[in-house]
């Protein structure tokens, strides 16, 4: 029998007790009683259980193959009592955790923690991946680097410390000089279904704010705007669907800006966009109805640099993100004036992947060597990047 206890109204006092289910005709299981508490004392108001939340989060990304990427967190105790709980660093697309401290709190209480993860050696230059710490009670996530990250000239680029808060709050840190720019896209849910953003919210150093060291914070809120505080920059970006709007990724290389592609991930963005189109299905009607096929890009690689007259190679993960099964042409659209080099026609059924590959005979560079965008587009969704051939 299933027991709970309650509390009543008995005149000018105080009834508690434990109860059973009623059965059908209201009455109460036999054997359960009740005691009358008439003291005069007020109840005395129920306390929240140890709740351990992650205060504030920082790496030692960009590291390089085979170094230990290190992260520093704050845990916080925001219950009423003192508790103990595992925080683990779960790293990867396919989350892993790779280290975990248990943690004891008071109430109230803080602690600092570091937690480590030797880094492996990337496919190509550089490799990006999410790492969360999770207290089981919250995740805070931020997406790192291994490898030397190089700017469109050749050489590293600053260090950039990117946090995704939230779906509606991200931070990027560091020192941004002219030229440098911090951009937003998002996802979102209106009437009409699912709709996005591309680098549409940001600002460009040296044109919408000067240079500073400190932290770009973008969040979702009524209207657009760029205000300047002590600390950095804030970026407000509007809430653009009825039934949420999520931050999917910054943009913050110049050579993804020039192709509109997304420089960090945000690993908590399906997670929200799921969310979201729950509550559009439930609101809408749409919940009955199957999705039409709908081809994304789940990954994209390329042999970049490759030589003059070389064969630039890119390999590509389709995945059927639709309800049915559907065909379609997925090509690799090449050159800053785009052109499509190549293409494969794909069938899928709903929830299918399939690897391809697709390939270009590149020219000789007009100098040392040429940079420009190869992107897979598959009629529904594209991804980019940056090649070069020397």
């Amino acid at each position: 029998m299933e027991r709970r206890t309650f509390i009543a109204t008995t005149g000018t006092g105080i009834g508690i007790g434990v109860a059973g289910c009623l059965d059908a005709g209201g009455t109460a299981d036999e054997g359960d009683e009740t005691t009358a508490i008439n003291d005069g004392e007020e109840p005395r108001g129920s306390t929240v259980p140890a709740t351990f939340e992650v205060a504030s989060m920082a790496t030692n990304s960009p590291v390089g193959g085979g170094e230990v990427l290190v992260v520093n967190a704050t845990i916080e105790n925001v219950g009423d009592e003192e508790g103990t709980t595992d925080v683990d660093l779960v790293v990867g697309h396919d989350p892993t955790v790779e280290d975990s401290e248990m943690l004891t709190l008071g109430a109230g209480e803080t602690a600092d923690l570091t937690l480590e993860f030797q880094a492996g050696h990337p496919a190509g230059d550089t490799e990006e991946f999410p790492v969360c710490v999770d207290t089981g009670a919250h995740e805070a996530c931020e997406t790192v680097v291994v490898g030397e990250a190089e700017n469109g000239n050749g050489e590293p680029d600053p260090g950039r410390d990117v946090t995704f808060e939230s779906c509606g709050r991200a931070t990027v840190s560091g020192s941004f000089e002219e030229g440098d720019i911090a951009y937003a896209s998002t996802g979102f849910y209106t009437e009409a279904g699912f709709g996005n953003t591309i680098i549409e919210d940001g600002v460009t150093i040296g044109e919408d704010v000067a240079p500073f060291t400190g932290t770009i914070t973008f969040e979702i809120s009524d209207g657009g705007a760029v205000s300047e505080g002590v600390d950095g920059v804030t970026v407000t970006v509007p809430d653009y669907g009825e039934y949420g709007t999520a931050i999917t990724g910054l943009t913050t290389d110049p050579d993804d800006y020039a192709v509109a592609g997304i420089t960090h991930s945000n690993p908590r963005a399906a997670d929200c966009l799921a969310e979201f189109e729950s509550e559009w299905e439930d609101e809408t009607g749409q919940n009955g109805e199957p999705t039409p096929a709908t081809f994304e890009v789940a990954s994209m690689a390329t042999n970049s640099p490759v030589g003059g007259g070389g064969l630039l190679t890119v390999n590509a993960t389709i995945e059927n993100v639709g309800d049915e099964e559907g065909t379609t042409d997925v090509d690799l659209v090449v050159g800053h004036d785009p052109t499509i080099e190549d293409s494969e026609m794909l069938t899928l059924e709903a929830g299918e992947t399939a690897d391809l590959t697709l390939e270009f005979q590149a020219g000789q560079p007009s100098g040392d060597s040429e940079s420009f965008p190869v992107c897979v587009d598959t009629g529904a969704h594209e991804s980019c990047r940056t090649v070069t051939v020397e």
